[in-house]
């Protein structure tokens, strides 16, 4: 008896065509109706649901390989793997077939063991029963290239034909693999505003490290139809000085500096691919008219930023409304750009309206920098911040590898100082608002007994507090909003108290010192410790 096609995992998201068929068929960024047509076209009865050899019909994209290949292997009727769609640039197709040539090779990210597809950054968790020989001795891959390739039917038909019918792979016996999860994912969030959060550091991989952390930590759950959802909203990233990472060190957490950079060009591209609903280059570049013509967002920009400099109304919406509310419309996740000149830079301030963290957050970021240096080279500015606003940020538990390495950035994140993903060193992370500088006038000699507080910044006095309590200057501080970080208000208040407490202990020691003279006109010699 023929096995039919059961699925373990996602098979909402699968369309199943004929279940014992051989052949499971990956439309990668194409809309699976928009294939399904476009083969029933150039190859008639091919998704026939009775002799057709294909078996289901997916997309794949996100962090879905892992779960697809333990369907397969739940699955050994399948056989063969054919790609037809929209790539994108971002290499599925080649981590599929590194996977099948060259296989897993072992890893460790952040302490966590893991695999890898040797040659590629695409991690799998560490599951015994996944049996890598298994598939890679009874599977085989092709991919066809683009929906609109002229030869599509041709190549198709002639795959068709040839593609060895040879039954189940080894045994033919189901293997059941378990995909991990993290106890932590039923978890109840740490408490805190979820609207509040920002996240200010200077290079585009300290600003997601600190994110993972605070979503991991502080993200609500969040019931989604496709699944459960870590949330943040509104969440607020500065980074103060967007220059590109390492290579290392973006490889270090699962990342390809080239795929990176194929991302930079293609947010640029006003090209809109066949069968695709939108692009960030179409929109940008591609998508509106005006009296009849195509608008070019970039260059109305830098036209405008080049005839007023502090104009206010260099703004690109990508969110067309009209479009994009409709059934079936494309909705894109980059929604809006501000660009503005600050203290002699071009700064630029960018709107999500939805944002996966762990996959897609730190790409779109390098795709930001790359139309920021466009509109400023042409403009004549220098780079300057960059700030993101996600409306909606989140983390999605079931991404078995990446959540397992964002729990243990989060176990590890013991320090809030600035640290240099490259080298691993530490450096004290410094306030904006300034620094303080606190002593007291309590020496002895005619003194009042007050702590000093000087609010400094690049050595100019700001404002100097005096008082004898450490809560009355506290609160004075806090009241001018002259602390912006947690760890330096920390900081502040034990430096009060040290202060506050060494005056109480040399007036103690002096009292007593009186009492044990009086009537002897003996001098106070007490002295106040270093400071």
């Amino acid at each position: 008896m023929s096995l039919a096609f059961e699925p373990l995992y996602y098979g909402e998201r699968l369309k199943q065509v004929n279940p014992t068929g051989d052949i499971g068929l990956i439309t990668l960024w194409s809309p699976q109706a928009t294939v399904e047509r476009k083969l029933e076209s150039v190859v008639p009865g091919a998704l026939d649901p009775t002799t057709g050899r294909v078996a289901v019909i997916a997309n794949l994209y996100g962090d879905g390989m892992f779960a697809m290949l333990c369907n397969l292997l739940y699955n050994p009727q399948i056989r063969h793997l054919v790609a037809v769609g929209q790539d994108l640039g971002l290499g599925v197709p080649e981590e599929i077939a590194a996977f099948l040539d060259e296989g897993l090779e072992e890893s460790t990210m952040f302490g966590q063991p893991l695999q890898r597809i040797a040659g590629t950054n695409r991690l799998f968790p560490v599951v015994p029963e996944f049996d890598a020989a298994r598939l890679r001795a009874g599977l085989t891959f092709h991919y066809l290239g683009k929906v609109s390739e002229p030869s599509l039917g041709d190549r198709l038909g002639a795959l068709l034909a040839t593609l060895p019918a040879d039954g189940p792979h080894g045994d033919g016996e189901r293997v059941e693999v378990v995909i991990p999860t993290d106890d932590s994912a039923s978890r109840s969030h740490q408490p805190s505003d979820p609207f509040a959060h920002q996240v200010t550091r200077a290079s585009p991989m300290e600003c997601w490290h600190e994110l993972v952390v605070r979503t991991v930590r502080f993200g609500q759950p969040t019931e989604l139809a496709k699944g459960t959802r870590f949330e943040l909203l509104n969440a607020k990233v500065v980074i103060t000085d967007p220059r590109p990472d390492s290579p290392e060190s973006l490889k270090a957490v699962g990342f390809d500096i080239e795929r990176f950079h194929h991302y930079e060009q293609a947010i640029l591209d006003p090209a809109l691919p066949d069968n695709i609903s939108y692009t960030y280059g179409n929109r940008l570049r591609g998508h509106y008219e005006v009296n009849g013509e195509l608008l070019d967002t970039i260059d109305a920009v830098v036209t405008r930023l080049s005839e007023d400099p502090e104009s206010r109304t260099a703004y690109i919406s990508l969110w067309d409304t009209a479009a994009d509310l409709g059934a079936g419309a494309g909705r894109p996740c980059l929604t809006t750009l501000f660009f503005r000149r600050h203290a002699g830079q071009l700064t630029l301030t960018a709107t999500y309206r939805a944002h996966n963290l762990l996959t897609a957050w730190l790409m779109n970021v390098y795709g930001l920098m790359a139309i920021q240096r466009t509109v400023a080279e042409r403009v004549g500015m220098p780079v300057g911040p960059i700030t993101v606003i996600s409306h909606s940020l989140s983390i999605d538990p079931s991404s078995t590898s990446r959540y397992a390495v964002a729990r243990a950035m989060e176990a590890g994140w013991t320090l809030d100082d600035d640290h240099d993903p490259d080298t691993g060193k530490y450096t004290l992370r410094e306030d904006p608002n300034g620094y303080f500088v606190v002593s007291t006038d309590d020496d002895g000699n005619g003194g009042r007994g007050e702590l000093i507080v000087e609010h400094r910044i690049d050595g100019l006095l700001l404002k100097r507090y005096t008082g004898h309590r450490a809560g009355d200057l506290g609160r004075e501080i806090a009241a001018d909003m002259a602390v912006s970080l947690v760890s330096h208000a920390i900081w502040l208040g034990g430096e009060l108290q040290k202060y506050e407490s060494a005056m109480a202990a040399r007036r103690g020691v002096r009292a007593s010192a009186g009492a044990q003279t009086q009537g002897t006109g003996a001098a106070d010699t007490s002295t106040a410790p270093p400071r």
